[in-house]
């Protein structure tokens, strides 16, 4: 199955890359936006793994997080990765946490101890949508987009499965993390 680890950042974000998508939208871009509720911080691609290797790694996460330090994020900017010149992702950036990479690197300890590769670079986002078409002078639209900063509480980690199909990616939570040792397991079996 397809899965990442992420931080779940809740209604309020996802209100946050609603209302972003759909001024992108008029403005004339076109692309594969994040759906309402689906809105996370990603920390750590998965890819495809064996269901019992999601399971295991859940059961070390809460092991290993345990007593990690409770924090906050903070939304900022909507921003974007490009590709041959063009935006291919737009996403609204979080303020720089020293705690999240440190959660990051936490993850990347057990994933690596797991043999489960996870990319290398890690710029903290919550994707607003997958870019397939820009409209002319898109980088001066994208700069008038004003997101209202939100703070997400954060205590917990999920690990998700991601299912693709023709209407985009629909997340499923398969296992959440607490950071006080908890494990809380989901009904993965279909």
């Amino acid at each position: 199955m397809r899965s990442f680890v992420a931080i779940d950042t809740g209604p309020r974000v996802s209100e946050i890359l609603d209302r972003s998508a759909e001024k992108l939208r008029r403005m004339g871009f076109k692309g594969n936006w994040v759906s309402s509720g689906n809105a996370h911080l990603t920390l750590a691609f998965l890819g495809e793994i064996e269901r019992s290797k999601a399971r295991q790694l859940a059961h070390m996460l809460s092991n290993r997080l345990r007593g990690f330090p409770s924090f906050s994020i903070v939304t900022k900017q909507i921003g974007y990765f490009k590709y041959k010149g063009l935006p291919r992702v737009i996403w609204l950036g979080l303020d720089d946490s020293p705690t999240v990479h440190s959660l990051r690197r936490e993850i990347r300890i057990l994933t690596e101890s797991l043999s489960i590769p996870v990319e290398g670079s890690f710029h903290p986002h919550i994707t607003v949508g997958r870019i397939k078409y820009s409209p002319e002078y898109w980088e001066k639209l994208i700069e008038t987009l004003t997101p209202e900063s939100v703070v997400v509480s954060v205590s917990e980690v999920k690990v998700f499965e991601s299912i693709l199909g023709r209407e985009g990616a629909k997340y499923r939570e398969l296992y959440t993390c607490d950071f006080e040792g908890g494990l809380q397991e989901y009904d993965v079996e279909r």
